[in-house]
């Protein structure tokens, strides 16, 4: 591997799980990445050998100081050639930044472990090499890319929403859900969630019995890291 792996956060992972983004990422990948804060403003050069980019609380059409520096700093780097993957916001944002379009999903939160299934074009993406064509994977997100940018190829799927993995070219990938979280992280998102949307207590402990470890779905992040 030429380089380092910048790991840009645009959020935090769920406080009460006890983590950082930057030892989830760092284990799922296999590596210890360089971590820049984008909320900050820090958008680092450097000879990167590729970037993955963190899920966060926030919305990529909100009006914050920091989305429109962020999206400029990911087109310089993709036009440099460096590999990109996003996560959740961070598969929202890239899409949002090479001309697609991010919303509400009309049909709700998706949280928990869930499935999704990969289109043909993704059991042959070298991002899902070796996984089963259909993966449990953990999903915390109210908003939906409604519309990919010109050229971007649907990976995965499901029933909640059709644009659950995408890539666009040769270098860049977004998955919607979490292959970076444990069944600790996704327990966390849920009770944070939960009561953000002022779910009754059943439905939470419905959500939370159902969570289930992903060790396939982490394989995306160990992909990515080889194809490095």
């Amino acid at each position: 591997m030429r380089g380092r792996v910048l790991l840009l956060q645009t959020g935090s992972a769920p406080p009460t799980s006890g983590q950082e983004y930057g030892q989830l990422f760092g284990d799922a990948l296999g590596l210890e990445p360089v971590l820049a804060d984008a909320r900050l403003g820090e958008f680092p050069e450097g000879d990167w050998a590729g970037v993955v980019i963190t899920g966060s609380a926030f919305s990529t059409y909100e009006e914050l100081d920091w989305i429109g520096p962020c999206e400029e700093f990911l087109r310089q780097l993709a036009a440099r050639g460096v590999p990109l993957y996003g996560v959740c916001f961070g598969h929202q944002l890239l899409a949002q930044a090479f001309g697609g379009k991010v919303e509400r999903c009309p049909n709700g939160w998706e949280l928990g472990t869930c499935r999704v299934e990969l289109t043909e074009l993704g059991r042959k993406d070298p991002l899902f090499e070796s996984l089963p064509g259909e993966l449990a994977v953990q999903q915390s997100h109210g908003d939906v890319v409604t519309a990919l940018p010109d050229g971007a190829e649907v990976l995965a799927t499901n029933g909640h929403w059709g644009v659950q993995a995408f890539r666009l070219g040769a270098r860049i990938w977004g998955t919607q859900f979490h292959p970076e979280f444990t069944p600790v992280t996704m327990a966390a998102s849920v009770e944070r969630v939960t009561t953000l949307l002022e779910q009754d207590a059943e439905q939470k402990q419905q959500l939370l019995d159902q969570i289930e470890e992903t060790a396939a779905a982490r394989g995306c992040l160990a992909n990515f890291a080889r194809l490095l």
